[in-house]
C-alpha cells in the first residue's frame, strides 16, 4: 500500500519528518518497506516553450522544434508524437543530469543537429512509463529552473506491508486514524456538502432488489445528472500519482479517489445503459460466462454476486464492472453503487476467476458496512463539483439486517498482567481512545470497520504496539514447562514410528493434498475436492498415503537413488458427506523397490519381490505385538496387482492389504520399476495390539525340535496348515516355520510339499521323546486328514 506524505497531512497534522515517520509507523507495527522521494534530484532542466514543430527531413517519427529557455532559441529533436507549438515544456540543455545518471549531450540525429530534449514524465523519474512528452501548465514561468520550481510540490511515498488483519489501513484517512494515535494530535475527517435537487427522487429512478443477502448484506445507491466526462483537476490526478493509481477522466477518478481516501470501493454505471432501470443483486448462474471491463469473457464460479439490471449482469460485484453499463464520453446520468460483500464470497470468487482488483483485495479482507453511506456521498459531492453533476434527493439503501459493532469484554488491570508493564489504567484507557475505542462499563465497542477486534486481547495487543514494544520492561519470569504429555493416540503412533525405523525404513513425509487424477486410482467412493485449492497440483484430499510416497520414489530414481524403503504414517481422508467431515482415519504406509542387497562382490545382485514385503510386514506385526493376524490372497485391490496380494486380518477384521503396485498406477507416476507396499489402518490396528506382552527369562529346559514335509494342492494356502497346526498342537508348541517349499521331480503336477519345522517345549519340565511323538503324530495325522495331503517320505 502506497500512502503519500503531504496527502496524509490533509487528515492529520503532524511534525515528523518522513524519517521520522517511517520510524514511528514501523513500531507500532506498520512495517515501512521503503520511503522515497516523489521529484528525484537533477539539474540542467529548465521552464521551456515550443516555438515551431516541423517534419523531420530524414525521419517520418521525428519532429524538429524550436525551444526557447527564456534567453535564446535551440534546435531539439523530438520523437514523441504528443509534441506541439506553443506548449510549456521541461527543456534539458545540453550538459543537464538525469536521474538514474543520464547525462544530455549535444547529438546529430539523422543529419540535423540535437541541442538538449524536452523531456517526459518518465526521463525525470516521475513514472515507469510515459507516452509522449510532459506537458506543463502555463503558470510556469519560462526560463526557470525546473527542479526549484517543483520544490514546493515535492512528496514523500511510503510503501507499507498492511497486513491482511488490518483493511482498515488500506486507505489514506485509516492510516492518518493511526498517524493521529501515535502522534497524539486529531483526526480531521474529509469536509465536504451534499447539495440535492429536490426536481427528482431516486425511488422514482431506479429500484434495487438483493436476492443474495448472504453474499450481498448491503447495497446502497445515489444518481448523479447531467454529468460532464472530462479530465479530473490536476490536484486530484498528482494525488493518485502519487499512490500508483493511473489517472482516466473525472468519473472514474473520483471513484478511485475516494477508494484511496475513505478504502470503501464503488462503481460508477452509465444510467441510461441499465435496462429497467433496475438493479438485482443475485448470484451466478450455472455455466454463466461476462465480458468484464478488460475486455475478457470470464466463466463465472457458483456463488459468485452478479450485479444485474432487469435483463442482463452488468457487473461482478465486488471484483469488476462490465462493458455493456460502462461509463464513457458520452455519459452524461450516473448511477453510483456503493455495498459491502461478504469477505468470503469475494475471496473465492477472486480466486476461481484468477481476478485480483484493488476493490477485490479490500472486500474480501473486510471492508466497512457502516460506511457505505460516508463514501457513497463523498463520491456524489466530488461529482456535483468537478463535474457538474446534479445529485437527485435520496439514497436507495437496502439493508435487511444492519451489522452492529462487536462488543469486548475489557479489563484494564489484565494489559499489564499480560505485557508485564506498570501503566496507570488512565493510561491505558486514553490510547484505546486515540484509536476512537471507547471504554465504558467494562466493555469496549469496537468500529465495524476494525474486523481485527475481537477478544480482549486484540485490544492489550493495540495498547502494546500504541505504546511500542521497545518501551515495555524486560522482566525475569519464572520458567514453566510447556512440554506437554503425550496422549495415548500420540504414544501409539510414536510406538509404530520406532518400530517400523527400527527395521531400516527411512520415514518420509508428503502433502495431504493431490492432483485428482493422482486420487482417483486410490479413491473410496468420490475424491473429495478443496473449494478453493491452493494451486492446480492439490485440488483434493489424499484417499491414501502410497500416491505421495510414490511421488518421491520418482523424484528419488530420477536423481539416480533406486533402492527405497519408505514410510509415512499419516491420516487419509474418505466417504466424505456434504456438510459433514469425512473420515480422517491415521494410516501406516511401507513402499519400496529396487534391489534386495547393495552391489558386493560376494552378493549377487537381485531385485526385491513381493516376499520381501511380507516379510518386512510380518516382521513388524510381530514387533508390535500384534496376535493373530492372518494374510489372505486377495484380488480386489484398484493400485495393487491381482495376483501379488494379500489382506492381512485380525479376526474377521480387515486392517490393510500388503503386494505389488499395479503397473498402470506406477506408469502414471513415470516409475518404470516394480514397487511393493503394505498398508495399515492404524485406527483399526491400535485396539489390536496388545500392550501388556512382558519378556520371560530363557527357559530352563531344552526344546524337542522335529520335521516333517506334506505333500498338497498349490491351492492350499500355506498360512491355514500354519494356523490349523497350532490349533491341533496346543501349548507346548512355541514356534513354527515353514522351511522348504519344492515342486516337480517326484511330487505331481498340481501337488507341492511343504517342510515344516516345530519346536516343542515345556515350562516345568524337560519333554520326553515319548509326549514329543506322541503330539507330532497328531499332528501329522489330523493335518493329512483335514488338507487331503500325504506324508512326503
Amino acid at each position: 500500500m502506497k500512502i503519500s506524505y503531504n496527502w496524509l497531512k490533509d487528515y492529520v497534522k503532524f511534525k515528523e519528518t518522513p524519517r521520522e515517520l517511517a520510524e514511528r509507523l514501523t513500531e507500532s507495527g506498520f512495517e515501512v518497506e521503503e520511503y522515497y522521494a516523489t521529484i528525484q534530484p537533477f539539474s540542467g532542466v529548465v521552464v521551456g516553450k515550443v516555438l515551431q514543430v516541423e517534419k523531420h527531413p530524414n525521419a517520418d517519427k521525428l519532429s524538429v522544434c524550436s525551444v526557447y529557455d527564456g534567453k535564446e532559441n535551440f534546435q531539439v529533436i523530438c520523437g514523441a508524437p504528443n509534441v506541439a507549438r506553443d506548449q510549456i515544456v521541461p527543456f534539458a540543455q545540453v550538459g543537464a543530469e538525469l536521474p538514474k545518471g543520464f547525462n544530455i549531450k549535444k547529438a546529430k540525429i539523422r543529419g540535423i543537429e540535437s541541442f538538449g530534449m524536452i523531456c517526459s514524465k518518465e526521463e525525470l523519474g516521475f513514472e515507469e512509463n510515459s507516452d509522449g512528452i510532459w506537458e506543463l501548465e502555463s503558470n510556469y514561468k519560462v526560463g526557470s529552473n525546473f527542479f526549484d520550481a517543483l520544490s514546493e510540490e515535492q512528496d514523500y511515498i511510503f510503501d507499507l506491508a498492511i497486513t491482511p488483519n488490518r483493511p482498515d489501513c488500506l486507505n489514506m484517512v485509516g492510516m492518518a486514524r493511526e498517524v493521529a494515535a501515535i502522534t497524539g494530535n486529531p483526526l480531521q475527517y474529509p469536509d465536504f456538502t451534499i447539495t440535492e435537487f429536490e426536481s427528482e427522487k431516486i425511488d422514482s429512478l431506479i429500484n434495487i432488489t438483493i436476492k443474495d443477502n448472504a453474499g450481498c448484506p448491503r447495497y446502497a445507491a445515489r444518481v448523479i445528472r447531467n454529468v460532464r466526462i472530462e479530465p479530473s483537476p490536476i490536484w486530484m490526478q498528482r494525488k493518485l500519482e502519487s499512490v500508483g493509481v493511473r489517472p482516466i477522466n473525472n468519473i472514474v477518478d473520483i471513484t478511485n479517489f475516494v477508494l484511496m481516501e475513505l478504502g470503501h470501493p464503488l462503481h460508477a454505471f452509465d444510467l441510461s445503459q441499465l435496462r429497467g432501470p433496475e438493479i438485482i443483486v443475485r448470484s451466478s448462474r450455472a455455466g454463466e460466462s461476462f465480458t468484464t471491463l478488460d475486455d475478457k469473457e470470464r466463466k463465472l464460479p457458483d456463488n459468485t454476486i452478479m450485479i444485474c439490471d432487469r435483463e442482463r449482469a452488468v457487473a461482478i460485484g465486488g471484483i469488476m464492472g462490465g462493458q455493456n453499463s460502462e461509463v464513457s464520453p458520452q455519459t452524461r446520468d450516473i448511477l453510483l453503487e456503493s455495498a459491502y460483500f461478504t469477505p468470503e464470497y469475494i475471496a473465492k470468487a477472486s480466486k476461481k476467476l484468477g481476478l485480483s482488483t484493488e476493490a477485490s483485495q479490500r472486500f474480501e479482507r473486510g471492508s466497512d458496512p457502516n460506511g457505505v453511506i460516508p463514501a457513497l456521498n463523498r463520491a456524489a459531492a466530488l461529482m456535483s463539483e468537478l463535474a457538474g453533476g446534479q445529485i437527485v434527493t435520496g439514497i436507495f439503501d437496502v439493508y435487511p439486517e444492519p451489522i452492529k459493532p462487536f462488543v469486548i469484554n475489557f479489563r484494564p488491570e489484565r494489559v499489564n498482567h499480560l505485557l508485564g508493564s506498570d501503566l496507570p489504567e488512565e493510561d491505558i484507557v486514553g490510547t484505546l481512545k486515540r484509536l476512537g475505542l471507547n471504554f465504558s462499563d467494562g466493555k469496549v465497542i469496537a468500529p465495524t470497520y476494525r474486523v481485527d477486534l475481537k477478544k480482549e486481547v486484540d485490544l492489550i495487543e493495540e495498547v502494546a504496539r500504541l505504546v511500542t514494544f521497545s518501551k515495555l520492561p524486560a522482566r525475569i519470569t519464572t520458567e514453566i514447562n510447556y512440554e506437554n504429555q503425550q496422549n495415548s493416540n500420540e504414544q501409539f503412533l510414536n510406538f509404530i514410528r520406532e518400530n517400523v525405523i527400527s527395521l531400516g525404513i527411512n520415514e518420509a513425509i508428503t502433502n495431504s493434498m493431490l492432483k485428482k487424477i493422482e486420487a482417483e486410482f486410490f479413491k473410496e467412493g468420490d475424491p473429495i475436492t478443496i473449494l478453493n485449492p491452493i494451486s492446480d497440483d492439490m485440488t483434493t484430499m489424499r484417499p491414501s498415503l502410497i500416491p505421495g510416497l510414490l511421488k518421491s520414489i520418482a523424484f528419488n530414481i530420477n536423481r539416480n537413488q533406486p533402492n527405497i524403503r519408505f514410510f509415512e504414517i499419516g491420516r487419509i481422508f474418505k466417504n466424505y458427506v456434504e456438510n459433514d467431515l469425512p473420515e480422517q482415519p491415521y494410516s501406516l504406509c511401507v513402499v519400496m523397490t529396487g534391489e534386495r542387497h547393495p552391489l558386493g562382490w560376494n552378493v549377487k545382485s537381485e531385485a526385491i519381490d513381493f516376499f520381501d514385503i511380507k516379510g518386512y510386514l510380518e516382521a513388524f506385526l510381530n514387533k508390535i505385538f500384534l496376535d493373530n493376524f492372518q494374510f489372505i490372497l486377495y484380488d480386489k485391490s484398484l493400485y495393487f496387482e491381482p495376483d501379488k496380494t494379500i489382506e492381512i486380518r485380525v479376526g474377521k477384521q480387515n486392517i490393510g492389504y500388503c503386494g505389488k503396485i499395479n503397473q498402470q498406477v506406477l506408469k502414471s507416476f513415470d516409475i518404470s520399476k516394480a514397487v511393493y507396499s503394505f498398508v495399515i489402518d492404524l485406527d483399526l490396528a491400535e485396539g489390536m495390539v496388545n500392550s501388556n506382552k512382558v519378556f520371560e527369562s530363557i527357559p530352563r529346559f531344552p526344546y524337542v525340535e522335529k520335521d516333517f514335509a506334506l505333500v498338497l494342492d498349490n491351492g492350499i494356502q500355506a498360512d491355514n496348515i500354519l494356523s490349523y497346526i497350532k490349533r491341533v498342537a496346543g501349548e507346548l508348541l512355541k514356534h513354527i516355520e515353514i522351511f522348504d517349499i519344492y515342486e516337480g521331480g517326484n511330487i505331481p503336477v498340481g501337488k507341492k510339499s511343504l517342510a515344516i519345522r516345530m519346536r516343542f517345549l515345556s515350562k516345568d519340565r524337560t519333554l520326553t521323546d515319548q509326549e514329543a511323538d506322541k503330539i507330532f503324530r497328531k499332528i501329522i495325522n489330523e493335518t493329512s486328514a483335514e488338507f487331503k495331503g500325504s506324508l512326503r517320505e
